[in-house]
């Protein structure tokens, strides 16, 4: 009897190192970095995040040049955004400060050991609203308080946008054609030898005067 009920009990010790190796597998899965765009959804071949970086920025985006902004991109009639922020002192976001481009922007994860060093609490990114913890080469998320102040982890994770190009394309005037004549290009009232922005509109409806001179 003492030995059958020893086998019960190695059955039952089996039984549950098992469920609660299944439970830890699980909590490691779980544990991964959820991105998504705006919305919740992501068009198939563009996986399209806003990302909110408290830190120094070192490309130029929005209007004017130099200061952060948002990106819009635009999929079978749906608006993506996302965008780089940047608190210089990681006092707060300046949205008043926030301009708009568009462009078509997919997005790596890189995870690395660090050699060493401190993760401050602020040098964090969030992506639809919710904060992406830095995680070990696995993706193994670390624990929030494991992030913050003069805590050292050797762990980390590089979040890279790739973008397009901001500059936006440009349509062309015709090329005005007359007998005898050699077109020389269009022109806007200026001021001074500048367009003013007054002029842009008429431009724009090719109101402006067309140069010709005699060939």
């Amino acid at each position: 009897m003492e030995r059958i009920g020893s086998i019960w009990t190695m059955i039952v010790r089996y039984l549950l190192l098992v469920m609660f190796g299944g439970v830890i597998v699980w909590a490691c899965n779980s544990a991964g970095i959820s991105v998504y765009a705006d919305d919740g959804e992501t068009p198939d071949g563009a996986e399209l995040i806003r990302f909110d970086f408290h830190k120094s920025v070192n490309q130029e985006v929005g209007i004017p040049a130099g200061i952060p902004g948002f990106f819009t991109y635009f999929y079978e009639g749906k608006e993506y955004h996302y965008g780089f922020r940047f608190d210089r002192n990681g006092t707060g976001p300046e949205t008043e400060k926030f301009g708009t481009a568009y462009v078509w922007a997919p997005y790596t994860v890189i995870y690395y050991d660090a050699a060493g060093g401190e993760i401050e609490n602020y040098g964090t990114a969030t992506a639809g609203g919710r904060r992406l913890f830095a995680t070990r080469g696995n993706g193994e998320e670390l624990e929030a308080g494991q992030n913050k102040g003069k805590n050292k982890r050797k762990f980390a994770a590089d979040y890279t946008v790739y973008g397009q190009s901001l500059r936006l394309s440009e349509g062309c005037m015709p090329t005005a054609v007359k007998d005898g004549y050699r077109f020389e290009g269009w022109y806007a009232w200026t001021d001074a030898g500048v367009v003013q922005e007054k002029n842009w509109q008429s431009l724009q409806n090719r109101s402006s005067m067309g140069h010709l001179k005699m060939s």
